[in-house]
């Protein structure tokens, strides 16, 4: 975010935080078009484009959470996506907002995501569920609302 302390925007940044009602719809189409057009491959440039598109959700989510409220759905929807590539983007994405300011928000507000996200922990792809547990430290530090579940379920009891 090395832009954050130029005027130009802070600017945008307050702009989208007044009318986020009135952009929310414009912004889940043109993310809900970005992620679902190439959902059905693993094509390399595809992924890229995907993951480029996870990135400026998260720098979103981070500055402007508000117009991203029908966005989080499509999100969800990725988790329980057929490739494995997609479910590992879509979990290190929801993973890392949880873990950002705006998170406990994020888990709020969305607690089906959360749910979703939660059950990655048993993904029949491993680097899915690495990606989970790697999450993790960062979600303890900043997530202490579900700091208890979040111990219960995905940290192993020592013996």
């Amino acid at each position: 975010m090395q832009h954050i302390d130029q005027p130009s925007y802070r600017l945008a940044v307050q702009v989208c935080n007044a009318a986020a009602d009135r952009l929310q719809r414009n912004v889940c189409q043109y993310f809900g078009d970005l992620l679902t057009s190439s959902v059905e491959e693993d094509q390399e440039e595809d992924l890229d484009s995907i993951r480029t598109t996870h990135e400026l959700v998260k720098r979103l989510h981070h500055s402007c959470p508000a117009v991203l409220h029908t966005v989080i759905p499509i999100l969800e929807a990725e988790l329980g996506a057929d490739s494995a590539n997609h479910r590992l983007i879509a979990v290190q994405t929801l993973g890392e907002m949880y873990a950002d300011k705006n998170g406990p928000d994020l888990l709020k507000k969305y607690p089906s995501t959360w749910q979703a996200w939660m059950t990655k922990k048993l993904d029949e792809a491993v680097p899915v569920r690495l990606k989970c547990i790697e999450i993790v430290p960062a979600l303890l530090a900043n997530l202490t609302e579900a700091r208890e579940q979040l111990q219960s379920e995905i940290i192993p009891p020592l013996p």
